[in-house]
């Protein structure tokens, strides 16, 4: 499919999206949200492709919503083209697509912080500045984030950036756990691409079924409840064709071909 505002390619079993509105420094408007969701929905159901790496084209990852959608808004008007509205929330899509990671290759500000947080990896350049920056704006976080703020880098800290609205520097941002990875600029797709892969040669099911338990149980506290979800996935793969591919690589002394 051919489309407007991101650049797609595939590198072995990953698949990239790029943002591509450098000019805007990738601001987020209804287009290029429903070419994402509709990529994303793609790769889904392309058993070629094990996981996404979803970036920015020039100096910013994604520099918040079109501020002209907020000024549509408020005129009780829209400024995007029309698009189908999505079925999901961007939450639920994260949850049972393909694992995704975030390569914040420079500004990720606003709904360019808060999209990043459910994804399954976030990785960021050196140069990379990060901010949950609603109230600058006389706006209040949304997407989830005043949930997954506090998983990843506690209360306190979420708190904190929330209230100031502090721009975050990306050493900063490893330091207290927002992002997994820094990488020099130059580098930061090739590293998260090479990531990507690593987890793209494991095989699909098993990849879709961690995601579902990880998302299903992180809040759970009856740890019988966990621990009988993971019996019934653990008893489901032992029959399945990766696990008896890995058993024969294991005899035969070499590495498993799951694809």
């Amino acid at each position: 499919m051919s489309y407007e505002e991101i650049l797609t390619e595939v590198q072995g079993r990953v698949g990239i999206i790029t943002m591509n509105r450098p000019d805007k420094l990738n601001a987020m408007n209804g287009r290029m949200d429903y070419e994402i969701r509709d990529q994303i929905a793609d790769w889904n159901a392309d058993e070629s492709i094990g996981a996404i790496v979803w970036t920015g084209a020039g100096r910013g990852f994604c520099s918040g919503a079109d501020i002209s959608r907020f000024e549509a808004s408020v005129q009780g008007e829209t400024s995007d083209n029309v698009v189908p509205r999505p079925a999901q929330s961007w939450i639920d899509m994260i949850k049972t697509a393909k694992p995704v990671i975030a390569a914040i290759n420079g500004v990720s500000i606003g709904e360019g912080l808060t999209r990043t947080l459910p994804c399954d990896v976030r990785v960021a350049s050196d140069t990379a500045r990060l901010s949950f920056r609603f109230l600058r704006v006389g706006l209040t976080p949304e997407v989830a984030s005043t949930h997954y703020a506090v998983y990843l880098i506690g209360l306190g800290r979420t708190l904190e950036l929330m209230l100031t609205g502090e721009l975050l520097p990306a050493d900063e941002a490893f330091r207290i756990g927002l992002v997994n990875h820094i990488y020099p600029t130059n580098q930061l797709l090739e590293k998260a691409v090479e990531l990507a892969g690593a987890i793209a040669d494991n095989p699909n099911w098993n990849l879709a079924k961690v995601k579902h338990l990880v998302h299903q149980d992180y809040l759970e506290h009856d740890i019988d409840k966990v621990l009988a979800d993971e019996s019934k996935i653990f008893r489901e793969s032992q029959g399945r064709d990766a696990h008896k591919e890995a058993l024969l690589a294991f005899r035969e002394k070499r590495a498993p071909n799951f694809h």
